[in-house]
């Protein structure tokens, strides 16, 4: 058989696997889509493959959560699922007859595709995508997992394969031999992880509330390994900053000159001038100023910084002198600040960019502040240590056990408030636990805050390294979470937070988590 007849016959189960799950299949799809979007950080006008789309069930999604605005060929190998295909805005449905010889090579900056390669030639349609793709381009599929137990028997007993209607080309696929294979079709950065442990026949309304614990267990060593899917994502070598288009994003004129970008910098000499470009790229017509706030950096942080203040007169740079701490910069930082409102982040968060997007429009739309949430089955996290995961899940629990609360992610220092909210906050923590602050008490007054998903990426090597480690800092969070209780049962303030993740697009809709 030929790579396009395998696609043909998996496309086709496929469709029937999708259509059998009325139930869950949407929500899953809407998941695929959403970390499509947030795991290229996809920028307008960038142009999608989708492989194997059929009749449009999955285009539908990724064409809602990237707003219609990038250019999707949804590629097809059924002619009864062409005809059947939607009209979606800015989707081309193509019917393929060669893979290699349809569309020229270099032609998309990324492909996408779900239960579509895993079958016995994906090595050769492998080799196939690496051509289509751009110099930068990347790929990203979900397929199934070899030690998932129920691929697992589909692939090893004859009768559970028919019973199960499994193509006789389709397999599953195992994340080292795969990692070693697509390496030598010239892909790298490879990231194959297990993703997806909600099964299928999970009751839609159930879906919600196992996602907590669904998220702990597609991360925990060992048992993630049994995940129905694994999470394929790698990049054809080539400068992704030189393929990418130049879009402002700065799109809500409420926001015109309005914000303060307020970073506290400790050893980011490797990190700020990336920062300050992307910032000035994506969102010029937003910044008021950026706040640069050199925690005592024991490299070249202060002198980089001001390198930037030399070319954008909008930088501004803080120098603070001993004792250093998160907490202290980022009161030093608040109260140099004098935009209308002001965007609270670290110097390394350089990636999630355009992911800023969605909070801006939070902001924009009338909430108070936004917070970007890093733990929902709507973001996207590699690299993150269990222990740490673990850590902060339990801590989020306890926080809404003691207060009443339904909030996913405060801790971080990723947010967006009014001004006068952070400049009147009175912290107290002068280190890392003043994050926990800066999220809860504005909820606690009462204000209308509201928690975007966002991607998180561990830190590469060459972003330097944190100083943030648990033993250092858990007491702190702890006493500022007793502190905060403590305060708030003495003196109770209404309270209301929109605990609801936003999904994709906030103008779009929302999904409960």
């Amino acid at each position: 058989m030929s790579i396009e007849d395998n696609l043909r016959v998996m496309e086709v189960s496929r469709e029937a696997y999708w259509r059998a799950y009325p139930n869950s299949s949407p929500v899953k799809l809407r998941w695929r889509a959403l970390t499509v979007r947030h795991s290229f950080h996809i920028l307008p006008a960038e142009t999608i493959l989708e492989l194997g789309s059929g009749s449009g069930l999955w285009t539908e999604h990724l064409t809602t959560v990237l707003r219609g605005e990038n250019p999707i060929t949804a590629a097809v190998f059924n002619e009864k699922f062409a005809k059947e295909a939607p009209k979606l805005p800015n989707v081309q449905f193509v019917t393929v007859t060669d893979l290699e010889t349809q569309f020229p090579v270099n032609s998309f900056d990324y492909i996408v595709g779900t239960a579509i390669i895993c079958h016995d030639l994906y090595p050769q349609t492998l080799a196939v995508l690496q051509k289509l793709l751009k110099p930068g381009g990347q790929l990203l599929f979900f397929e199934s997992n070899y030690w998932n137990p129920q691929v697992f028997l589909k692939n090893h007993i004859p009768i559970v394969r028919k019973m199960s209607n499994h193509p006789p080309c389709q397999i599953g696929m195992r994340r080292y031999q795969l990692m070693r294979i697509a390496s030598q079709q010239g892909f790298v950065n490879l990231e194959i992880v297990p993703y997806d442990i909600i099964h299928p026949w999970t009751p839609r309304p159930l879906i919600p509330i196992l996602q907590s614990v669904a998220f702990l267990l597609e991360h925990a060593p060992l048992v993630s390994e049994l995940c129905g899917t694994l999470y394929i994502w790698g990049k054809k070598p080539g400068d992704e900053q030189e393929r990418r288009p130049k879009v402002n994003l700065a799109t809500r004129p409420e926001l015109k000159n309005a914000v303060s970008f307020v970073v506290p910098c400790y050893n980011e000499e490797a990190t700020i001038p990336g920062l300050v470009k992307a910032l000035t790229q994506s969102y010029n017509d937003y910044i008021h100023e950026i706040v640069l706030v050199d925690d005592n950096s024991k490299d070249n942080t202060y002198a980089v910084a001001s390198a930037m203040k030399e070319i954008d007169p909008r930088v501004k740079v803080v120098k603070r002198t001993p004792p250093g701490g998160v907490g202290r910069a980022l009161r030093d930082g608040y109260k140099a600040a004098t935009g209308q409102y002001i965007m609270s982040l670290d110097a390394d968060f350089i990636q999630v960019i355009p992911e800023l997007r969605d909070m801006f429009d939070a902001v924009a739309d009338g909430y108070e502040g936004a917070i970007g949430s890093r733990f929902s089955h709507d973001s996207v996290m590699w690299n993150y240590p269990f222990i740490k995961l673990l850590c902060n899940r339990s801590f989020h629990l306890l926080m809404n056990i003691l207060l009443n609360l339904r909030v996913r992610d405060i801790s971080n220092n990723l947010k967006i408030y009014r001004a006068d909210i952070l400049k009147n906050l009175d912290l107290e923590q002068d280190g890392f636990a003043a994050n926990v602050e800066t999220g809860l008490k504005p909820v606690l007054r009462g204000y209308k805050v509201k928690e975007v998903p966002i991607s998180w990426i561990n830190r590469t090597i060459d972003m330097g390294s944190s100083s943030f480690a648990i033993p250092n800092v858990a007491s702190g969070y702890f006493n500022a979470l007793m502190r905060i209780v403590k305060q708030h049962w003495q003196n109770p303030s209404p309270k209301s937070i929109n605990s609801t993740a936003v999904i994709g697009d906030t103008r779009a809709g929302s999904h409960a988590e």
